[in-house]
């Protein structure tokens, strides 16, 4: 195995080389197998490391020397998953608004909730 002085190596495959180039790489869904074993050498190797995914922080692959940039990578896709969370769920006060503002009776609609259920 022939590390470049930049940290650069062939021997890992293209996917290893293209995260030593670009710092880092956020894994947010599946991988195929091939890949994943190419990454996971890389990082048995000390070519790569790995932050696994943790809650909604995701799963990060990065260079030895990028652990700060590829944290705040991580921290602000975390950041973004609660932001898209939250702007789906409503609040029960937006929900009365919405009822109201419909013309509807918050009390009605919450009586015929209860029967439904």
């Amino acid at each position: 195995m022939a590390i470049s002085p930049n940290g650069y190596t062939d021997d890992f495959g293209p996917n290893v080389s293209n995260i030593l180039a670009s710092g880092s790489r956020v894994i947010r869904g599946r991988v195929p197998a091939q890949v994943r074993k190419e990454l996971r050498a890389a990082v048995k190797a000390g070519v790569l490391c790995h932050m696994p995914k943790d809650g909604l922080k995701p799963e990060v692959f990065f260079h030895p020397g990028s652990r700060t940039s590829a944290n705040d990578i991580r921290e602000r896709e975390a950041l973004y998953a609660v932001k898209c969370i939250a702007g789906v769920v409503a609040s029960p006060a937006d929900v009365r608004a919405g009822i109201e503002a419909q013309g509807g009776d918050v009390l009605d609609y919450a009586i015929r909730e209860l029967k439904a259920a």
